[in-house]
């Protein structure tokens, strides 16, 4: 049984000895005093050229590498729309028979096949063996997420045998900032028609990451990359230099019926995927639970609708609600002392809360009795409905579930 912390007991804040992004960043002052004098080494214009090129190769090869573990995990996806044209797509492999892809590939169409066509390299399922590839007869699915979520999931039959899997990132939209992603190095693959081939190819392109965006159309974050976008490409992985799948291809933006190709590629970031596999196959980071393992047990970030933005990254206030089972606490990050008195009093109404006093950051809350973490959600959620109550619009949000899951002391 675990015990969560007392009343009055001591909590530890971010980046004081618990898991947390919230304090990652910190200005440290040096003093240089008694280091001597400081040597600027020429510029060297050679120098630079070399180093970039063997920075390149090594970039190269880790993709390289990434690309032959992925290939075989990497399937297209044939379909038959409505008027009886032919239309092809993809979709990638994360464990148990289970593929992520874009909905628009497989939403209102009849599927007719799905299929890997490279090797798949098996560094430890099967003993390290070669699969060869093969046709993926469809189990279960599609399955799709809200309607403005252009993201599906669906299962196939294995039989058994085994296929390499892409693992996904744990990023969310919550803890992405401004510039985060932003520059980085990606690999994109996917089944475009390529004109004249006699059956589909897989096409491996090189990318950056250009831009973290919000679209009119989506209430998630898409990256927007340097890779061209071609139709096919949809429902494909984008794999970090780490191999981890950070996003799906899903659309090209582009304006009054422009050819794909001269819009910009646009990348649906991976957390609604991920939510969805947990919700319909019950995917797990933990092998436990399924969805996220966070100490998050809910977090919210908000913009205020009363000013205007100019960057929709930046955000005006917050919500933070930690459980580790062990420690618990609340912070609300907001330069309004009346709605920041409301969401306590909020809370207040749920399970009470105490303030404790710190040096710096955002408010920080402590339950003085002893919360489930069911409890302590519904303290947070009225929090968050307090801030929209006052006109602040919810921007990103991040939420663990395993909290509620394990057998609290407080539930009896």
């Amino acid at each position: 049984m675990s015990l969560r912390t007392p009343a009055g007991a001591r909590v530890m804040r971010p980046g004081a000895g618990l898991s947390s992004r919230r304090r990652a960043n910190r200005t440290k002052s040096f003093n240089f005093e008694g280091c001597g004098a400081l040597q600027i080494r020429p510029f060297l214009p050679g120098r630079v050229r070399n180093g970039n090129r063997r920075v390149s190769e090594q970039r190269r090869g880790a993709f390289k590498e990434i690309y032959l573990r992925s290939a075989g995990a990497v399937a297209y996806v044939a379909v038959q729309k409505q008027n009886g044209d032919d239309a092809i797509g993809t979709a990638f492999h994360i464990g148990d028979g289970v593929f992520l892809t874009a909905r628009h590939v497989v939403d209102d169409v009849a599927i007719q096949e799905i299929a890997t066509t490279k090797s798949a390299h098996l560094e430890t399922e099967a003993g390290g063996r070669t699969m060869r590839p093969r046709l993926l007869p469809l189990l279960d699915g599609p399955h799709f997420a809200a309607s403005d979520l252009d993201v599906a999931v669906f299962k196939v039959d294995l039989a058994g045998a085994a296929l390499p899997a892409i693992t996904l990132s744990q990023h969310t939209d919550y803890n992405l900032g401004e510039n985060d992603m932003v520059l980085s190095d990606i690999l994109i693959v996917g089944y475009p028609p390529v004109p004249f081939t006699t059956e589909p190819i897989q096409i491996a392109a090189e990318g950056q990451v250009n831009a973290v965006v919000r679209l009119r159309h989506s209430p998630v974050l898409h990256f927007v990359a340097s890779a061209t976008a071609r139709g096919g490409f949809s429902g494909g992985p984008v794999l970090d230099i780490e191999g981890r799948a950070i996003g799906i291809v899903t659309e090209a933006l582009s304006k009054d019926g422009a050819p794909v190709e001269l819009g910009f590629l646009s990348l649906l970031s991976i957390e609604p995927g991920f939510d969805l596999a947990a919700k319909i196959y019950g995917l797990s980071l933990s092998g436990a639970y399924p969805g996220r393992y966070s100490d998050t047990l809910l977090a919210v970030r908000f913009a205020n609708t009363s000013a205007r933005s100019l960057n929709s990254l930046i955000y005006d206030a917050g919500v933070y609600v930690y459980d580790d089972d062990r420690d618990v606490f609340v912070e609300i990050d907001c330069a309004d002392p009346v709605v920041t008195a409301d969401a306590v009093k909020a809370m207040n109404t749920v399970t009470e809360m105490t303030r404790v006093d710190v040096s710096d950051g955002p408010d920080l809350y402590m339950p003085v009795h002893n919360p489930s973490a069911a409890l302590l959600l519904e303290a947070g959620q009225s929090a968050v409905a307090v801030f929209v109550a006052a006109g602040y619009r919810i921007m990103a949000s991040e939420q663990s579930e395993w909290q509620l899951a394990v057998h609290d002391p407080a539930d009896g």
